[in-house]
């Protein structure tokens, strides 16, 4: 009988753990988009280039298969009005602030969309420097 029960305890929490990882890599995404969209539009060459440094995140690999679809909803959240799509990415990415790791991720995985074309435009830094902030971190040191 307590062979089963931890069996079970088992299983429920690696299901806790992937969920947990989803919410990460909803976090990623949402970071990503708000920063190739900085300039209120986002191109499809930033689009490709998100989701290549997206497939190529270790925090990520889980959901590969899901990340054209939390993308999908990204997007269309920016698309249909930036700044209630803005306001509720930089909520999403709060939830991470208590986690150093994955803030640190999060704002990692940003700045490198960032410099996806060689440098930072500044629409880009400015939303760099409010993600960092959202997180408590210092984009300084990300850079």
């Amino acid at each position: 009988m307590f062979g089963i029960f931890k069996k079970k305890t088992r299983r429920a929490a690696t299901e806790i753990k992937k969920f947990e990882k989803r919410d990460l890599a909803q976090v990623v995404i949402n970071a990503a988009y708000l920063v190739a969209c900085a300039d209120g539009e986002c191109e499809a060459s930033e689009k490709a280039k998100i989701e290549q440094v997206l497939r190529n995140q270790p925090a990520l690999s889980a959901f590969t298969s899901e990340i054209n679809a939390i993308s999908a909803t990204i997007i269309g959240q920016l698309d249909t009005n930036f700044k209630t799509g803005r306001r509720a990415a930089l909520r999403e990415i709060e939830d991470v602030k208590h986690d150093t790791r994955e803030a640190e991720d999060v704002l990692d995985v940003a700045v490198a969309i960032a410099e996806a074309d060689g440098e930072i435009e500044p629409e880009e830094r400015k939303v760099l420097e409010e993600i960092a902030g959202v997180l408590g971190l210092r984009l300084e040191n990300h850079l």
